[in-house]
């Protein structure tokens, strides 16, 4: 299609369609910001609306939101928040009430927008949107990470209500989201996979020598070695690899590992490749019973880790050569493999690097980045690649978009200046890992080092791949890190989709798992739904805390944060400059109340007034004080009487 609006034309088709004859559906009544008057029926936290004219109204009102904003070209990150989605899960809901959960789409998500701007969002993370394998299926939907192609999206993510613009693919139904989300200055970023694929990758068809074959009797059990004379998740840096390769296991993995299908028997992939062309069976699975061979399943890069391995998803094989670190370490006809080092590629690249396919990677990120108007991406384990390959990446980037958003998913704060000179502007960061533990020790070493980083990290307790904050400590500690992570020095407010209504179900749970092994629904790999009739959400928290920061812009600056001294079991921190004074306190106790001296935590600037109260119940806030008697979990935030709003 022409560049013609993409949004516009959605918008159009809705508006000729809002007295069609169709079946009302029932939603959330928190999604009904545009105050749409002709519903249906109202109940138990739903509802009802005609499809049509209840959108055809939503998006005038998003239109006239769109008047308070104006797109900026760089993004001010210390003025930003982040909602991170997963698009088909944010708005999957039983819209019929059959008791079917339906897909979310990008359609539909529109209807969120208002909702994120409520709570201050100005970026937009999408986990991955792209088609992905239903071979392998983790759970009942399987995972978005088992990236089929990077040229194609989820189908699951069209809207029906749009099946009547023939020639308006999901592509522009994409373009139509991301251009309703800059009208209300809201950057998108997409995750972007260039290190694994799915087992049953597009690639294979033409390049199956793009990623790693097993034997098939290889296959149950598969697992990388383990290496008893090397401790419990270790990182595989060079001091280790004699260790590594001089073990008995790492010979028998070593052996498990095929040529690809197109060099083992050239004649017959030839043969599979025309059956599947012609009768739609899966390549893959043709490979697997006529020549024993199948895509090796992908695995943790760090040594006796005991995550098991993924296998939806198989890794890239970016150099067509072994590194030369290694070489004197394996045999001559050794068959590609992948292993803790080769995964690293950072560390351990090759001397032939298989430029096809770089091309193809680069090709994908000009891809989003012009067909949908996408402005960035997260780039996932983007610290394992070659580091000529991620820098043609970035410089593709940057080329089309200057002022781009790079973010990568480093887990540790430390290496800050790794990322920040490699050109991410943005990084996952510790803060996850950090508020696993909430205790004192934790949280004011994690602030301590916060102004010193040279790259902006997340500001969260849970991520799509952690537990949800509920689950570990209940609404009133989400609630007080949820202040916690509001005013934090180069670290930016991040909302998983559903923390918003206090969801307890995680999306994933590969860091910091509290399962214990437990079989529990994931949204990563179940159909599942976001508790939106939550009765007491945090939407509202996180709406006032949004407000309340943008009246201290000039003071909620690095280089004004102080961390106070406090009672045991308490945490101070604030901002301090001329007579502005900033205070935030919490007490880390689930049990215990606990007195704070306001005159000692911050000498000469009492009485200090109460503006904002994480509690449900008994808020303090308007009050003025010299001491605190703060509640179990409770958050305060203070400012002094001398307050100038900048």
């Amino acid at each position: 299609m022409s560049k013609e609006s993409k949004f516009r034309l959605v918008q159009d088709y809705l508006s000729t369609h809002k007295d069609k004859d169709v079946a009302p559906i029932w939603i959330p009544a928190v999604w009904n910001e545009c105050k749409y008057e002709c519903v249906l029926l109202e109940k138990d936290g739903e509802i009802c609306v005609h499809p049509y004219d209840f959108l055809t109204e939503h998006l005038k009102y998003v239109d006239k939101l769109s008047w308070r904003y104006s797109l900026k070209e760089r993004t001010n990150l210390d003025d930003s928040a982040i909602y991170s989605s997963l698009i088909r899960y944010s708005t999957a809901w039983d819209y019929n009430h059959d008791g079917t959960i339906e897909s979310g789409t990008f359609l539909r998500f529109l209807i969120l927008l208002p909702l994120l701007k409520k709570m201050g969002i100005n970026i937009l993370y999408m986990l991955p949107v792209n088609q992905y394998s239903k071979l392998n299926l983790k759970g009942d939907i399987g995972s978005p990470y088992a990236v089929q192609s990077l040229f194609h999206l989820d189908q699951n993510l069209h809207d029906s209500l749009l099946d009547g613009m023939e020639e308006f693919t999901i592509h522009d139904e994409l373009s139509a989201l991301v251009e309703a989300c800059h009208l209300l200055d809201i950057k998108t970023v997409v995750d972007f996979i260039p290190r694994v694929t799915a087992k049953n990758s597009a690639f294979i068809t033409e390049h199956p020598e793009w990623v790693y074959w097993i034997k098939m009797q290889e296959l149950e059990g598969f697992a990388p070695p383990s290496i008893p004379e090397l401790g419990f998740f270790e990182e595989c840096t060079p001091d280790k690899l004699e260790t590594v390769y001089h073990s008995q296991e790492t010979a028998a993995f070593l052996r498990k590992f095929s040529p690809p299908p197109n060099e083992l028997h050239p004649i017959l992939w030839q043969q599979l490749k025309e059956r599947a062309a012609k009768t739609g069976d899966e390549l893959l699975t043709l490979v697997e019973q006529e020549m024993g061979i199948t895509t090796a399943p992908a695995h943790s890069d760090w040594i006796n880790d005991v995550q098991p391995i993924w296998t939806d998803i198989t890794f890239l094989r970016l150099y067509k050569d072994f590194s030369p670190q290694v070489r004197h370490l394996i045999s001559s006809d050794q068959a590609p493999y992948v292993l803790f080092d080769t995964i690293k590629c950072n560390d351990y690249p090759g001397e032939e690097p298989n430029l096809e396919l770089w091309d193809v990677l680069e090709e994908a990120v000009r891809f989003n980045l012009e067909k949908y108007g996408i402005d960035g991406f997260r780039i996932d384990i983007g610290h394992v690649l070659p580091i000529p390959l991620l820098t043609r990446i970035f410089d593709t980037i940057k080329e089309l978009n200057p002022n781009a958003i790079l973010i990568s998913e480093d887990l540790f704060n430390r290496n800050h200046k790794k990322a920040a000179s490699t050109g991410y502007n943005i990084m996952l960061g510790s803060g996850w890992n950090v508020m696993t533990q909430i205790n004192k020790d934790n949280l004011v070493s994690f602030l301590e080092e916060l102004p010193e980083l040279n790259i902006h990290v997340f500001a969260c307790a849970e991520t799509a791949d952690t537990p949800r904050i509920t689950s570990r400590g209940g609404v009133e500690v989400a609630r007080m890190i949820a202040v916690f992570n509001q005013f934090l020095p180069n670290a930016i407010p991040y909302v998983t989709t559903g923390y918003e209504m206090n969801e307890e179900q995680p999306l994933n749970c590969g860091l910091g798992d509290n399962t214990n092994g437990e079989e529990i629904s994931r949204a990563f790999f179940n159909v599942m739904q976001i508790n939106w009739t939550n009765p007491a959400p945090m939407l509202p928290l996180l709406t006032e805390l949004s407000e309340f920061k943008k009246d201290w812009p000039q003071l909620v600056k690095p280089e004004n944060f102080f961390v106070a001294q406090s009672p045991e079991g308490t945490v101070l921190y604030g901002y301090m400059h001329g007579e502005q004074t900033l205070l935030c306190c919490f007490n880390l106790s689930a049990d215990v109340s606990c007195q704070v001296d306001l005159k000692a935590a911050v000498p000469g600037r009492c009485p200090m007034t109460v503006t904002l109260d994480s509690s449900l119940t008994g808020s303090i806030a308007g009050q003025t004080l010299d001491s605190l008697l703060l509640a179990p979990n409770q958050a305060l935030v203070l400012v002094n009487n001398h307050r100038q709003v900048s």
